[in-house]
C-alpha cells in the first residue's frame, strides 16, 4: 500500500518537473540528469518524512495498518521520532538488492529484526485492527495513489501540443512553441509568450508518415512590432532535411538588443506546404 503511494507520488513528481525541465512522452516522461535527481530527492524526500512522521506519530503507516503490524521500541512504547529517523534512514543499507541485507538480517537476528530496526532499538510486532480501520487505510492509499497517476497524466495533457495538420497530404506535423529543447527535442517551458531578454525562440516538432528526405522549413516573422521593422517582416527561416517520422527542433536566436514587443509567428512548410502555423508575442 505504501508502494502505491509512493508511485503516485512520483508520477506527479515526474510530470511536474518534465513539464518544467522537459521530458513529457506520450506515456508519461523520461528523465535524466539533473531532472532525474531532482524527482528521486523530491519523491525520495517526501516519502521519507511520510514513514518518519507516522512511524514516530502512530507507530504505523497506511500500509502497516492494512498489515497489522506497528514499529514499537522495547517494552511496546511508541518508537519516537529519533527512532524513526534512524530506521527509516537505514533503509539505505537494507533496501540493497531489493532488501536482501534486510531480509539477512531478519534471519540471523534473534528477534528477526533488520538492521535499521538493531540500530534504532525498535521492532515491528502484529498489533490487530479492525476491519474498519483497516479498509479505510486501504482506501485512502488507493486515493492517494490514483490520485497522483490522474494528477500526472492531467499535467501531461495540458503540455501535449495540439496536432497541426496539412489537410489532405496524409501527413502530419506536431509542433509546440517552448524556451528550448532537451538534446531528445523534448520542449523546456512550453509557452507562446516570450519575455524580451529571452534566449530563443524554439520550435519543438514531431512528424508522422513522412517520406524519408522530405524537407521541412520554419520561418519566423514579426507580425508587428511596431516601429522596429516593418509589419509581416520574414526575421529567418531554417530548412531540416529529415530522415523520416522522428522529433526534431527549430531555434531562433536572439540577437545583441532584446526583442521588440509584439505578435510574431513561426510557420512549418513541409515540402513547401504550409502544415503548421504558430503564433506568440513578446511581452515584458
Amino acid at each position: 500500500m505504501d508502494g502505491l503511494l509512493a508511485f503516485g507520488l512520483f508520477f506527479l513528481l515526474g510530470m511536474l518537473i518534465a513539464n518544467r525541465y522537459g521530458g513529457t512522452t506520450g506515456q508519461g516522461f523520461e528523465l535524466t540528469g539533473l531532472p532525474a535527481l531532482l524527482l528521486l530527492g523530491a519523491g525520495g524526500g517526501i516519502m521519507l518524512a511520510y514513514c518518519i512522521l507516522a512511524e514516530a506519530l502512530f507507530g504505523r503507516t497506511l500500509g502497516k495498518l492494512v498489515a497489522e503490524t506497528r514499529v514499537t521500541a522495547d517494552g511496546g512504547a511508541p518508537p519516537g521520532l529519533r527512532a524513526a529517523v534512524v530506521r527509516n534512514l537505514m533503509r539505505l543499507v537494507d533496501g540493497l538488492g531489493g532488501y536482501v541485507v534486510a531480509a539477512f538480517s531478519v534471519i540471523l537476528t534473534h528477534r528477526r529484526v533488520r538492521l535499521g530496526d538493531l540500530a534504532a532499538g525498535t521492532v515491528v510486532v502484529q498489533r490487530e485492527t479492525g476491519r474498519a480501520t483497516r479498509a479505510a487505510a486501504l482506501l485512502v492509499a488507493l486515493a492517494l495513489g490514483a490520485g497522483g497517476v490522474v494528477g500526472g497524466l492531467s499535467l501531461g495533457d495540458a503540455a501535449t501540443p495540439g496536432p497541426a495538420t496539412s489537410p489532405g497530404t496524409g501527413e502530419r506535423v506536431v509542433a509546440a512553441l517552448a524556451s528550448d529543447a532537451t538534446p531528445s527535442h523534448q520542449p523546456i517551458e512550453p509557452t507562446t509568450v516570450f519575455a524580451p531578454d529571452a534566449p530563443t525562440v524554439t520550435v519543438t516538432f514531431t512528424t508522422r508518415n513522412v517520406t524519408p528526405g522530405s524537407r521541412l522549413k520554419a520561418v519566423w516573422t514579426a507580425v508587428d512590432v511596431g516601429t522596429a521593422v516593418p509589419p509581416n517582416s520574414e526575421l529567418d527561416q531554417v530548412v531540416l532535411v529529415l530522415p523520416g517520422a522522428a522529433p526534431g527542433s527549430f531555434r531562433l536566436r536572439r540577437g545583441a538588443g532584446p526583442w521588440p514587443t509584439g505578435e510574431y509567428r513561426v510557420d512549418l512548410y513541409l515540402d513547401d506546404e504550409l502544415v503548421a502555423t504558430l503564433p506568440y508575442r513578446v511581452s515584458p
